[in-house]
């Protein structure tokens, strides 16, 4: 099935500056095993936030379907 993966805040490094990429991934893939899939092992990232599947917030095992919106955000701090 075809996904799109946008990065927010510092997690855009991890796509070489780019903020989005549409990829395939298997039927009934975790949030999780895209990131996985493109990379991205959000348990080594210390500024890794939340992630979010069209707007909403979701607990990183959820399971994506076609076409889904897939959102990484880093962490926010502030002073």
């Amino acid at each position: 099935m075809i996904i799109t993966i946008k990065l927010r805040g510092t997690l855009i490094r991890y796509f070489d500056g780019q903020k989005e990429k549409t990829i395939e991934v298997p039927d009934n893939c975790t949030a999780e095993e895209a990131l996985r899939s493109v990379g991205i092992d959000w348990e080594m990232i210390p500024s890794f936030g939340f992630v979010a599947i069209n707007g909403k917030r979701v607990m990183i095992y959820d399971k994506l379907h076609p076409g889904d919106e897939l959102k990484a955000y880093s962490k926010i701090s502030g002073g």
